[in-house]
């Protein structure tokens, strides 16, 4: 078993404090220096708009400054992970914003806005008519899923009749989702387990969505070493830790794949994206993927530590 070594923790450190976002740079220092909440949240809400919504290429694949339900749904995530109180300002304008721009018509809301196109973009968030709603299951769970796991969080800021049927439809549109809907790296499960280990989901909902979902994941995940260099779907993506409830399912896989991380690390301390934008808006992939280099090297740490491969 391979085991992230201090001077492998050290570059990654230094990176981090040398080149990462103020974002990543105050998660570090809370996960691994004694920082503080209250500076990760001062941090955050840089990237929240006048109109409650979180923009400002918090998904660094996405430029736009404008809002949307995907940089919303990641921005609502990091303060319900946070546990920060449901009557602080930042939680209440998010919360707002999504149920000002929740379609009623169609039941879910739309990953991002009409105009993204204007601004640079990863080519899966081109849209071009319609392309990406179709791209998507027609926002059935993503963003839809996400948003949901932290509104059942939150759930003193919401209509409870709503909120329980958007979830149980919601529920049930991820069962009635093809399998293939849920390969092209597993995104769409990651959403859909994010909704079925929201602490306020309803347990017999919970009791239904699981078993489904461990079928799925038994079909998506990417057990093959030699495919973990693309964008993959590797165990780590949906077992978070040892108590997780896919973690029986994948414990030799994630093992391995624990080990093949560590050989990862970069001479420089990071860890780099398995993607990429191909040919497109080349300036600003550049300034994406260093963004992205701090998101993953943070995670990865975190990771590391969650499943004891740091080495004391």
């Amino acid at each position: 078993m391979r085991m992230l070594s201090p001077t492998g923790f050290a570059r990654a450190q230094d990176y981090l404090h040398l080149h990462a976002r103020p974002l990543e740079k105050a998660l570090f220092s809370l996960e691994f220096e004694g920082g503080s909440v209250d500076q990760v949240l001062a941090e955050l809400q840089k990237y929240q708009n006048a109109d409650g919504g979180f923009g400002l290429a918090l998904e660094p694949d996405l430029r736009t400054p404008k809002s949307s339900a995907l940089c919303t749904e990641l921005g609502l995530r990091f303060l319900a992970e946070r546990n920060t109180p449901t009557e602080h300002s930042m939680v209440k304008a998010a919360v707002k914003y999504l149920l000002d721009i929740f379609e009623t018509d169609t039941q879910v809301w739309r990953v991002i806005p009409d105009d993204a196109n204007d601004d640079p973009h990863a080519p899966w968030w081109q849209d071009d008519h319609g392309s990406l709603a179709q791209r998507f299951d027609e926002f059935l769970v993503i963003p839809r899923a996400g948003i949901l796991a932290s509104l059942n969080y939150y759930v003193e800021l919401v209509p409870s009749d709503w909120l329980a049927s958007i979830t149980e439809q919601t529920v049930k549109s991820i069962e009635n989702l093809e399998v293939e809907s849920f390969g092209q790296g597993g995104d769409t499960l990651v959403y859909a387990l994010r909704l079925a280990d929201s602490p306020g989901l309803a347990p017999h909902l919970r009791a239904s969505l699981y078993p489904f979902l461990m079928e799925i994941a038994d079909t998506v995940v990417t057990r093959d070493p030699d495919d973990w260099s693309g964008y993959a779907a590797p165990p780590l993506k949906f077992v978070l830790s040892p108590l997780s409830p896919l973690a029986d399912l994948f414990a030799d896989e994630l093992q391995g794949y624990l080990d093949y991380l560590i050989d990862q690390q970069t001479t420089i301390g990071t860890w780099e994206p398995t993607w990429n934008w191909g040919e497109l808006y080349p300036a600003d992939w550049a300034a994406a993927k260093q963004e992205w280099c701090g998101i993953l090297t943070l995670e990865t740490l975190i990771a590391l530590r969650t499943f004891g491969r740091l080495a004391s």
